[in-house]
């Protein structure tokens, strides 16, 4: 894909997807309609994920590859993006970052440094796997307290989180098969 394809999908006109009903702090559960989600966050978030993918399809077709240590440093750096994430929700904020929202942006990145220096490959890839999970459901959180990221940012985030948590899952089945 080129450059200029990539500033075409920003362009166009957001999609809209419906959303569940998400409470926020101090309100009922009344439904929000509407959210714009952009196709090139979409695209390139996916994108994003594809190293994951060959990763685990290497695995699948040579266990003893090293693609394992590859895959705990991707996974450490996909970490450490999301805390950025994190970082510019927080910083955005009218009334300027909460120290917790700070922390939680910090904390990610806290977290994936040990994944970077030499470890056993699949207890890292474990715990880069559950970290994932753990930062999901933060965001989640956040975001129905009114902290978090739109709405939109979680319809594309979720199904990632998943797509990563398979990757990591077959390679780990791949690791241990060979």
């Amino acid at each position: 894909m080129a450059y200029a394809d990539i500033l075409e999908l920003n362009r166009r006109q957001p999609r809209r997807i419906i959303s569940a009903p998400l409470p926020r702090a101090g309100e009922g559960s009344e439904r929000i309609a509407v959210t714009p989600m952009t196709g090139a966050a979409s695209l390139l978030a996916y994108l994003g994920a594809a190293p994951l993918l060959a990763g685990a399809l290497t695995m699948i077709s040579n266990p003893a590859s090293g693609v394992d240590r590859f895959l705990v440093l991707y996974g450490a750096a996909l970490l450490i993006f999301f805390g950025g994430v994190r970082w510019g929700v927080a910083v955005m904020k009218p009334k300027g970052p909460t120290m917790r929202a700070l922390l939680g942006a910090v904390l990610p990145m806290l977290a994936a440094l040990p994944l970077l220096v030499a470890g056993e490959p699949t207890a890292n890839i474990m715990i880069v796997m559950g970290l994932m999970i753990l930062l999901l459901v933060d965001d989640l959180r956040a975001t129905r307290r009114g902290d978090g990221a739109p709405l939109w940012y979680l319809g594309v985030r979720i199904p990632l989180t998943v797509l990563i948590e398979v990757a990591l899952l077959v390679a780990l089945a791949a690791g241990m098969r060979g």
